[in-house]
C-alpha cells in the first residue's frame, strides 16, 4: 500500500505491517504467526484514512463478545476518563427486541472499533492505495467501541437468552477497526461518527413495513386514487408550495387514529397495539379494504378532494394543491386526523350501507373551509390552525354531532390540552 516512501522496516514494524513478495507469502507468514502465539488470522482490507491505519474485516458476535470491551462512562461521572458514553438502556432494549423476534430476518449495519495495541498485519509488497491482508489477533487482543456501541451490548444481551438451536452466534457483523492509543482522539472519532441525520418520520414510515401499521398504511397509500402520487415520502415537513397533499407521516396520524383512536401513541407502544388489532395478515387486508372504501366515498363527495383527484400529480395543474391546502381545514395534517377520530367511531357499526351514508354526510354536510364556523374557537384562533390535542377533540365532537353520530365522549369533559401536537 502506499506509504510515501516511509517504507522502512522500522516504520512498517510501527505501523503493525510485515510486506512480502506476494500475497501467498503474507498469507504463509500471518498463519504461521498465528500458529506460534495460538492467535487467529483474519482476511481483511487494510487502507489509510485520515492519515491513519484502518482495517476492514467481519468478526462472528462469538469473537465479538470475547474480544470487544464495552467501557461506557457513568452518568454524571466524568466522561473523559471512559471510552465509551453512558449507555442508554431503553435503546438497547429496543434492539435487543428486534434481535430476538426477527433473528432469522434482520440487520445490523457496520460498527467501528478502536484497537491501541497495534496488530500484526501481513500485506504483499507494492504501492497500493488499498491491499488485501492478513491480521493476527492473538487471544489476549481487546478491542474497545468507537461506533456501535449500543448494537454490541444488544447482541451480548441476546446471546444470554438462546435456544440450544440458535445460530445467532455465529452470524457476523462488518467491523472498520481503527489503530489509535490515544484516548482523546478515540473521544473525537466518537464525535466524528456520530454526525448523522435522523430519518425524516415518513421516510421511516415508508421504508419500514416490518411494522403492521406501516405495512397497511403504504397499501393504503398506493391503492387510493386521491392519496397514490401524491404523497411525499421523504421530507420531514411539508413545503408551503409543493403540490403533494400530505406528507406520509400526516396520514400515518389519520391511520393511528383509525386503529387505536390516538394519533400520538407513543412509537414504543404501536407494536404491541398492531399485533392486538391488526397482528394477521386477514386482519390488516380487511383494515386496508375498509379504509380504501371510506376514503373513496370521501374523495368522491368532499371537497376539495372531489376536485384533486381529477388533477394530474405533476405539472402546471397540480399546484392547485397548494392552494387548496391554504382554504380547507380537510387538507391539513388537523383535519386528517379529525377524519380519522371521526372514522373511529363509524368503523365500529358492521352495517357498510350505515357506514358508507356517514362517510357521505362526513364529506358533503361538513363544510371544511377554514372559514367554516365550526372550526372557531376550537382549532381556529386568530385565523391560525391550533395543533394541540384538547380543540381538535373538540371540532371532532362538532363533526360528529354534526352527523348524528353519538360517542362515548358526548357528556364527558373533553380532554385538556397536551404537549401532543399534529405533524404538520
Amino acid at each position: 500500500m502506499v506509504i510515501e516512501e516511509q517504507g522502512s522496516p522500522m516504520v512498517l514494524a510501527e505501523m503493525g505491517l510485515t510486506q512480502h513478495d506476494s500475497l501467498t507469502a503474507a498469507q504463509a507468514a500471518a498463519s504461521e504467526a498465528a500458529s506460534s502465539s495460538g492467535g487467529r488470522v483474519f482476511t481483511c482490507v487494510v487502507f489509510r484514512q485520515g492519515g491513519r491505519l484502518m482495517l476492514t474485516t467481519a468478526f462472528s458476535y462469538a469473537f465479538l463478545v470475547k474480544h470487544v470491551v464495552s467501557e461506557p462512562a457513568t452518568k454524571g461521572g466524568n466522561p473523559r476518563m471512559a471510552t465509551n458514553r453512558p449507555i442508554d438502556t431503553p435503546h438497547v432494549r429496543s434492539i435487543t427486541k428486534y434481535l430476538t423476534e426477527n433473528e432469522h430476518d434482520y440487520i445490523l449495519p457496520p460498527v467501528t472499533l478502536n484497537v491501541r495495541s497495534v496488530p500484526a498485519i501481513h500485506i504483499p509488497r507494492g504501492n497500493f492505495a488499498t491491499t488485501v491482508g492478513f491480521v493476527v489477533i492473538g487471544d489476549e487482543t481487546r478491542f474497545s467501541i468507537t461506533d456501535g456501541q449500543h448494537r454490541l451490548v444488544a447482541i451480548s444481551k441476546r446471546s444470554e437468552n438462546l435456544t440450544d438451536d440458535s445460530t445467532f452466534m455465529s452470524d457476523s457483523i462488518s467491523v472498520v477497526i481503527v489503530v489509535e492509543p490515544d484516548l482523546a482522539r478515540i473521544h473525537q472519532d466518537f464525535a466524528d461518527a456520530a454526525q448523522t441525520k435522523q430519518i425524516p418520520a415518513s421516510l421511516l414510515a415508508a421504508f419500514n413495513t416490518r411494522e403492521p401499521l406501516n405495512r397497511v398504511l403504504t397499501k393504503i397509500v398506493d391503492e387510493s386514487p386521491f392519496l397514490r402520487g401524491r404523497i411525499d415520502e421523504t421530507s420531514k415537513s411539508l413545503s408551503k408550495n409543493s403540490p403533494a397533499v400530505f406528507l406520509l407521516n400526516q396520514v400515518r396520524g389519520m391511520v393511528k387514529e383509525l386503529l387505536f383512536h390516538d394519533y400520538a401513541l407513543s412509537e414504543a407502544s404501536i407494536p404491541a397495539r398492531s399485533a392486538q388489532v391488526i397482528g394477521t395478515t386477514e386482519a390488516q387486508d380487511a383494515f386496508i379494504e375498509r379504509t380504501l372504501a371510506m376514503l373513496s366515498t370521501l374523495t368522491e363527495h368532499m371537497t376539495p378532494w372531489n376536485a384533486i383527484v381529477k388533477l394530474p400529480t405533476s405539472g402546471g395543474p397540480a399546484n392547485q394543491v397548494v392552494d387548496y391546502r391554504r382554504q380547507y381545514i380537510n387538507m391539513t395534517a388537523t383535519g386528517l386526523v379529525i377524519i380519522g377520530h371521526v372514522a373511529y367511531e363509524i368503523e365500529k357499526n358492521p352495517d357498510a350501507a350505515w357506514r358508507h351514508e356517514r362517510y357521505v354526510d362526513l364529506a358533503t354536510k361538513i363544510d371544511w373551509r377554514r372559514d367554516a364556523e365550526i372550526w372557531e374557537g376550537n382549532i381556529i384562533t386568530d385565523d391560525k390552525i391550533t395543533t394541540t390535542r384538547g380543540p381538535g377533540r373538540v371540532a371532532a365532537q362538532r363533526v360528529m354531532e354534526a352527523i348524528g353520530i353519538k360517542s362515548p365522549e358526548q357528556g364527558l369533559p373533553f380532554p385538556g390540552e397536551s404537549a401532543d401536537t399534529f405533524s404538520q
